[in-house]
Order: C-alpha cells, then structure tokens, then sequence
C-alpha cells in the first residue's frame, strides 16, 4: 500500500507544489440544495498575496480569486495558455518585444484591471524589500539581473505600460516559454493602492485583498477552510458554473476518503492503498494527468559537514531511492536518478531521454561510499576517524514524518560512520520559515513542480544568489552552463548545455539529492464534470470551467 506521506513532509514551491488538505465538514448552513458547490481540500492558505505566496497551499487559491494575462487550460489533453486578462498578444520577429492588450475588467471593487497594475506587481517582485522566489522565472527582461545586483531599482525593470490597456515586456534574449510564463501566479497583477494600505498585512484577510479572477473569497478561517463565492465582478463570469468552492483543510488521509465516501469532499489524490475501496463505491473516477515534478533533499552548503563535495556525493549515494519508494509509496512514483522529470522537454527535446540517469552512473563509479565521505571530510578540514553528525530538517513530526525520517536514517547510518540527527518543524509554516531562512543543516523529501515546459525551470533555482536556492549554493561553471544556454535559441546546443550542468548539479558538486517523480491521480466523484488539473501548476485542480450535476 502507498502511505500517504505527501501532505504532511512536503510543501510545494512555485517551481512547485501540490494543494495540502485538511479536515471540516460541509453543514446545511454552507451549502444548500439550490447552489452548486465543489467541495476539496487545500483550505490553508499561507497568504494570498501572489508576489510572495508561491507554496502550494497558497497558489491552489491565488489562482482562482486573481487572474494574470493568461489562463492555464487543458486543451485536448495538452496544456496551453489561453487569454485572459489580456485579449491578446504578440512578440516582435526577433522574440525581444512582447506586447500584450488587455481586456476590459474590473477588480471586484469595481476599479478597472490596468497594465499599471502589473508593472507595480513586477517591480515589486523585483523589490529587495520583498525578494519573491518569482524572480528567477524573469531574469530575461531587462535590467532584472541588474537589479538583483543591486545596481538598478525595480522601477528600472523592463516592464511598462504604454497606456491602460497595453503591456510591454523587453527581453535581454528571446525566450521560447514566455508565454507559459505569464500564466504563473506570480506574474498576477496586483493594486498598489490596496497593497500599500495593508502593508505587511497584504492578502493575510480575505478582506485585506481585491480580486479579478473568477472567485472571491468569502470565508477564511486559518487552519480550517476557505470558502470562494463566484465573482459577480469577472469579465467571463457566464463561464462559472459553480456558485461556491469549499477548500477544506484536511489532515490526512483517512479522513480525506471518509470525507470522500460520505459525500463531503468531490475529489482527492488518490493512492494505491484505497483505490479498490473508493472505486468500488461506484460514485468515483479515477483521473490521471501527466505532472512534472520531483522530490529531492537540499543540502545547505554552508554548513561544515557539508562543505565537501564528496561528503554530499556519498549522502546522495547512499540513499536507496527503490527502498524509500516501496516503503513510503509503495512504489506508486518513479524512482529518480537525474533532476529533471521525465515529461520535461527542451523545445519539443525530452531531456531525460537525451540525459540519462547520471547518478545510477556515478553509483558504478563510486563503490566504496565510505572512502569516498572520509575523503570529503579530510577535504573539508575535518578530522575522518571522528563520526560526524549531520541534522536532517523534517516536515513536521507526526507518525508519517517519523518513519520516512527513520528509514532515511537507517540507510545513511547502515552505509556511512555517521550520526544522523532528525529534527521536526511545528508545522509546514515553521518548514517553509526555516528553508527560506537557510536555517537547516539538510532538508528530506521536499517536492517541486513545474510553471513550464523548460529544464531552466528546475535549474534556474540553483543560480547563485536565486533566491529559491535555499542551500545557498553557488557554482560558477554550472552559473555559465546556465547562462549560457538561457542565451541561445538553438535547441540541441540548450539541451546539451543543461545535461552537463545537471550533472553538476548532482554529482560534481551536489547541491540537492533527488528521490522520485511524481505524479498526480485523483479519486473525483462522477457528479463532477470539467474538473482538470493541468501539468504546468502546482499541483490541484482548475475550477473555473467545473460543474456538479
């Protein structure tokens, strides 16, 4: 059986996530027979202020109750970005100048949606004051790098309005996903006004906020439930099926499929283990759609345990990716040996394809893991005869969390001279605190998904000074790998450029451990129709075009 494990180790950055759930029930007060309501998990929010809200928890919301320039779609079967709050848009020949005309839509206090609104919520992206992980998905527009530098300010950054209704983006190199780009939360826009009323309180209130996507949210009660109400206020409101949308927060899984078989929630992830219950009930389908993302272990390089390539290349090593996939998932994911998940290609290239699995190739090379981690340590000043302890940052501490830390203990003890110390945040607010903070020796099973279809997504996070590299890693030859490929428009020389720096990545100078590919399958009740979750979002579900029979 796959135990559910996910929701209570991971948190999901903008470069990924999955919708964590949690527990409540729906009463007759909430939902009448006359209104037609989803019920799902994801009900706790860290903020809905989209610049900086880019966990899981927080995306699954922003996404329905704000709007950027495009919308996500699944189109038949393939993920596509379609026009939203701008009506339409195109590149220059040379893919230097993007120009986007947008609709007319309100805020749902009314207020006109302007172009000014996204050339605020840029530059404050790009503010040092807020340093949102967002950034590293705009380093080509001009002058991002710049400012990031501190050389510019945000106000520098090459996005402007050249009047209400029109939006230009100038590139520093063409980039060939840009529009998969402008479907992320974080390039929402948002209203300077409100966010300079509230001020660090932006988007911590359902009413310290202004919307313009196809819900509002009307409750909010942290750590329990979010409820959406259709917004009355959005431009394509005819295309809202669904009068309210209750995200529950739920703490696990048992109570996710009671909830599920007595009617209280629409649709789960779905496991191995209650596949044959829940389906059997007759009142289920199961959903599958492609997913590309990963979990993988960060190593916080400044810690000096770590400092050694090869102490981190014999921790990666020693791992045994088939064992934590049986045990904790039984065996439900693909085991991982590169970083890049399979369904990523490189402008129509699939990169794991052309990649290979380059641990299982340093795994044949390196036998002798315990040589290999005293010679780290002599190399990082330490003394080899003397066992080491390294402290491994847990998701939180319940009984899941503690197995998957025990067994990931087992095997590196079993297999190194080291001590193996696990430490449990309070909850998944203390993890996301803590990482941001660099304030860990080493993290276990954190999970990534994509904001689009390029390996830069998954390799952009290790730039140095990105401000998603919590580890604080820093490679110059991977940075001019990187950098190098971002600035070319060939597709084979890209590809190649982005092998040799995953390899980098994981085995010359390892920055993250990864352990498996996941994917996403969900238990979804057959009164439910329309209800897609595409690839290139974190992980849950697109409402907007649902419908409950």
């Amino acid at each position: 059986m796959r135990k559910r494990i996910l929701g209570v180790l991971l948190t999901v950055a903008l470069t990924g996530t999955m919708l964590l759930g949690c527990g409540g029930e729906t009463t007759s007060e909430e939902q009448t027979s006359s209104e037609a309501v989803l019920n799902l998990d994801g009900g706790n929010p860290e903020t809905l202020d989209c610049v900086i809200g880019t966990s899981g928890n927080s995306v699954g919301v922003i996404r329905e109750v704000m709007e950027g320039l495009g919308r996500f779609v699944k189109e038949d079967g393939k993920d596509v970005v379609e026009p939203a709050g701008a009506e339409s848009w195109e590149s220059s020949e040379d893919g230097l100048t993007w120009t986007f005309h947008l609709r007319d839509h309100e805020w749902s206090d009314g207020e006109p949606v302007t172009a000014n609104d996204y050339v605020y919520a840029f530059q404050r992206m790009f503010s040092p004051d807020v340093a949102s992980s967002g950034t590293q998905f705009f380093l080509s527009v001009q002058n991002a790098q710049e400012i990031i530098n501190g050389e510019k300010q945000p106000e520098e950054l090459g996005v402007t309005a050249q009047d209400d209704k029109t939006l230009v983006f100038a590139l520093t190199k063409p980039v060939p996903y840009f529009e998969m780009l402008i479907g992320s939360t974080v390039a929402f826009p948002q209203r300077q006004d409100i966010v300079e009323k509230y001020g660090d309180e932006y988007g911590t209130d359902k009413d310290k906020i202004v919307y313009n996507g196809p819900f509002v949210v009307e409750e909010w009660i942290p750590g329990s439930k979010v409820v959406l109400a259709k917004n009355d206020t959005y431009w394509d409101k005819d295309s809202v099926k669904l009068d309210k949308v209750q995200l529950h927060h739920i703490e696990d899984e048992t109570s996710a499929m009671t909830m599920l078989k007595n009617g209280e929630l629409d649709a789960y992830s779905a496991s191995a283990q209650w596949e044959e219950e829940i389906l059997g009930t007759g009142d289920f389908d199961l959903q599958e759609a492609e997913f590309p993302a990963g979990m993988r272990d960060i190593f916080n390089v400044d810690t000096p345990l770590l400092k050694s390539p090869k102490v981190r290349l014999a921790l990666t090593l020693a791992k045994d990716r088939e064992e934590i996939n049986d045990t904790l998932y039984d065996g439900y994911y693909e085991t991982a040996y590169g970083w890049i998940m399979p369904a990523i290609t490189c402008q129509g290239l699939n990169f794991r394809d052309a990649a290979g699995d380059p641990l299982k190739e340093a795994a044949e090379q390196y036998t002798d893991l315990e040589a290999l981690y005293k010679e780290g340590l002599e190399e990082g000043g330490l003394n080899p005869d003397e066992t080491q302890t390294l402290t491994v940052l847990m998701g939180d501490s319940s009984a899941e969390s503690q197995t998957a830390g025990e067994l990931y203990k087992n095997q590196i003890e079993s297999k190194l001279p080291i001590n193996i110390e696990l430490e449990y945040c309070t909850d998944n607010t203390d993890f996301v605190q803590r990482r941001s903070e660099g304030n860990f020796e080493m993290t276990f099973l954190h999970m990534n998904g994509a904001e689009y279809d390029d390996p830069s997504v998954f390799l952009n996070m290790y730039l140095t000074g990105a401000s998603s590299n919590e580890g604080h890693y820093s490679n110059a030859q991977y940075d001019e790998l990187i950098m190098k490929a971002e600035n070319s428009t060939d597709a084979q020389e890209r590809l190649d450029l982005f092998i040799q720096a995953e390899k980098i990545l994981l085995v010359d100078d390892p920055a993250i451990s990864p352990t498996v590919y996941w994917n996403q399958n969900f238990f979804v009740s057959k009164k439910v129709k329309n209800l897609t979750s595409p690839a290139w979002v974190p992980l849950g579900f697109e409402y907007k075009y649902a419908e409950v029979e």
